[in-house]
């Protein structure tokens, strides 16, 4: 069944190019954020200013080389938790990607599947930890990516909840770091919910993409609060990261 929160599986269409179809995948296994409805509203409106049509679901079984291969990009919006696919499944979305498929994941997807390790991969680091949600200082890396140049600025100060990785997504020679934190602009030594883990990484990238054989994988770490789902410059920033896996800056 393709139904999330008030929308169903929907074909959006108005407005202007090019025609996308996305499929956005938003099961739950572990922590639930309350800014999924927020986000799932987000995705929709910006399928009919974009003549998108857009798919959203919980169904994992939707995940078969033959649904899938209908599809421009695969987002994971807000996923939690492990074994949201079969083995079977996991092989045919690893085949989509390299085979050409687009890929964003946004802020916790890389908190999903820990025992997958092509996924791992995908995501190119897995979430470790974070302190409250501060305000902070976003250093913008590449200004000219088309989910960055929104942002319009080498430095932004920016609220969000902001996540540490179990490595630091610079050392993998495959990743294009777009956006990194100033951890000297917020509190990140505020660790209140992970005592036993050390979540200051010095360097500490944020946003990143990569190519994988022939597909395109996105991750941004941004995107916890429900209001940043109605703020047009995140907006923009998602459909730049979505342009951007579909192979639209070529």
């Amino acid at each position: 069944m393709i139904i999330i929160s008030i929308f169903c599986g929907l074909v959006l269409a108005t407005a202007a190019t090019p025609e996308l179809k996305v499929l956005v995948f938003t099961k739950t296994v572990g922590f639930y954020h309350a800014s999924k409805p927020n986000a799932i509203k987000a995705f929709y409106e910006i399928g009919h200013d974009h003549n998108w049509q857009i798919t959203f679901t919980e169904d994992s079984t939707l995940f078969t080389g033959k649904e899938l291969s209908k599809y421009n990009v695969v987002v994971f919006l807000l996923t939690t938790g492990n074994n949201l696919l079969s083995d079977e499944l996991k092989l045919a979305f690893q085949k989509y990607i390299e085979g050409g498929g687009g890929f964003v994941g946004v802020h916790t997807a890389t908190d999903t599947e820990y025992k997958w390790p092509w996924y791992e991969k995908l995501v190119g680091a897995h979430f470790l930890g974070h302190p409250p949600v501060h305000t902070g200082k976003l250093i913008i890396e590449n200004k000219n990516h088309l989910a960055t140049q929104c942002f319009g600025t080498d430095t932004l100060v920016w609220k969000d909840e902001f996540y540490s990785f179990d490595r630091n997504p610079r050392k993998n020679s495959n990743l294009n770091i777009l956006v990194s934190i100033d951890e000297k602009s917020y509190n990140i030594d505020e660790n209140i919910w992970f005592k036993n883990v050390n979540i200051v990484m010095g360097d500490h990238p944020l946003v990143w993409c990569q190519k994988i054989g022939l597909g395109r994988s996105f991750q941004t770490a941004l995107g916890h609060t429900p209001e940043l789902y109605d703020n047009d410059m995140f907006r923009k920033h998602l459909i730049g990261a979505v342009l951007w896996a579909a192979g639209e800056d070529k």
